[in-house]
């Protein structure tokens, strides 16, 4: 089998990705398509209590790339921190956990959610709060590997992760 190159940095991606139909079954909750986010449940409060479910904790190797880290944004309700990174991922790691398709395409998708990074021990680099969280907003294939045998391919998945903007005022 051909070499396929490696990440240089490594750290693990503590995902959380979004129960469709265990979400879609929570009585009194599930998925709005209309606004393409998961209703709340009514538990006596005023926002009510989330009805998401999510599939079992998946670590994945990935190299982490900062856009931005609670840059201030102030709007007219008060301070907004926006926080963006790059989770970069290598397509063997994904193959060897199952998340590849018959197609070739990631099975990591827009509304799932980054718990944590951990380095390659296992250690708490960084947790993501919920709420607001950190969830996946755009994944892209890239990384063409090594052409040395004139076959390339597709060797990484990039995943933009971000907190959700709230109440955006500007």
């Amino acid at each position: 089998m051909a070499y396929r190159g490696r990440l240089i940095q490594r750290f693990l991606c503590d995902l959380r990705q979004l129960d469709t139909s265990a979400t879609a079954a929570v009585l009194g909750g599930g998925y709005d398509d209309v606004f393409d986010e998961v209703l709340p449940v009514d538990d006596g409060s005023q926002l009510g209590a989330s009805s998401r479910r999510e599939l079992p904790q998946k670590l994945l190797p990935c190299q982490v790339d900062r856009a931005q880290w609670d840059d201030d944004k102030l709007l007219r309700s008060g301070h907004d921190p926006e926080t963006t990174i790059y989770l970069h991922l290598h397509t063997p790691d994904l193959e060897n956990a199952g998340m590849i398709d018959t197609n070739g395409a990631p099975m990591i998708y827009p509304g799932d959610r980054v718990e944590a990074i951990l380095d390659d021990a296992g250690n708490l680099q960084e947790r993501f709060p919920n709420p607001p969280g950190m969830f996946v907003v755009g994944v892209e294939r890239a990384g063409y590997g090594l052409d040395m045998a004139h076959t390339p391919r597709f060797n990484l998945v990039t995943l933009t992760v971000t907190k959700p903007r709230q109440g955006d005022e500007e």
